[in-house]
């Protein structure tokens, strides 16, 4: 695996990941803002008999020019908790009064606090209002993990799933070929390499490799008469040159050599594509066969 093309893939993954949670982060605030606003619309009908009577508005009047500058009255309401549909959202909202001028409709629009988040503005303009601008508006009190909350994050968990588990399987992946790739550079131009089906043999390291490029785990003996196969140019052995070759001096190797087929053989045959072959006792043969 190129690791190059693994990595790519993992942080479109987690850009994907992160650019959704943005997403839903960005609804949550938005659901929040839309709550806030059905809410205060709701509050401030239900008890306009309080807030908009001749008596209250005089009241208003007379606190804007006492002060001089705009005025906003905060606190929590329990109507206006009530009216909201975002159960979290209860107990750190609150529903603001401000208080302006008509003539500076520059200050209707305020801005919101830090680490708050608002609804719509809600105005009453009355010609009787003796000169003021009344503006209701709700703000709740959001840290990141409350929006988290109430933000769907469904699509970006999966997708930060899928990070997690492809960045582990490319990791792995490509150690994995970077390891065969070492054994492969092992076997520079320098060394002598035979192959026969998918084993080849090493004469510079006097080993065998499979196909992944994995040594094949051979006693002296095995490894002796399974190079003397490869080095024949027919791949066949007569029983008397293999027993010279590996017992020279000894009168009957006969019962030697057929223990060291009868051990070499499933060795061969369980980790490549080989076999080997029996000619009445006379000769064996290494061949082509099927895993």
């Amino acid at each position: 695996m190129n690791p190059n093309k693994a990595l790519l893939i993992t942080l479109l993954l987690a850009i994907s990941a992160f650019a959704f949670g943005y997403r839903s982060y960005t609804q949550a605030e938005q659901r929040i803002a839309a709550d806030l606003s059905q809410a205060l619309q709701q509050t401030v009908i239900a008890q306009r008999h309080l807030w908009l009577n001749t008596d209250s508005i005089r009241a208003y009047t007379h606190l804007q020019k006492l002060m001089g500058t705009p005025v906003t009255v905060s606190s929590a309401n329990h109507l206006f908790a009530a009216a909201l549909t975002l159960a979290p959202l209860k107990d750190v909202s609150h529903l603001s009064l401000h208080i302006h001028r008509k003539d500076e409709p520059q200050t209707v629009a305020r801005e919101t606090p830090s680490g708050y988040i608002a609804g719509d503005t809600l105005l009453y303009l009355n010609a009787d209002s003796e000169g003021v601008t009344l503006a209701f508006r709700g703000y709740a009190r959001c840290s990141a993990g409350l929006i988290l909350r109430l933000a769907d994050l469904t699509i970006p968990a999966v997708l930060m799933l899928c990070t997690v588990a492809w960045g582990v399987f490319a990791f792995f992946r490509c150690r994995r070929t970077s390891s065969v790739r070492r054994n492969t550079s092992a076997m520079t131009d320098e060394d002598e390499c035979i192959t026969f089906g998918n084993l080849t043999l090493s004469t510079r390291e006097a080993c065998f490799y499979d196909e992944r490029r994995e040594k094949l785990r051979l006693t002296p003996m095995q490894y002796a008469l399974m190079e003397m196969f490869y080095l024949s140019p027919t791949r066949r052995l007569s029983k008397p040159d293999i027993c010279q070759a590996l017992w020279p001096g000894k009168e009957n190797a006969d019962e030697t050599l057929y223990t060291l087929i009868r051990r070499l053989k499933p060795v061969v045959e369980s980790h490549s594509n080989l076999h080997i072959t029996t000619d009445r006792g006379r000769s064996y043969g290494l061949e082509l066969g099927t895993m």
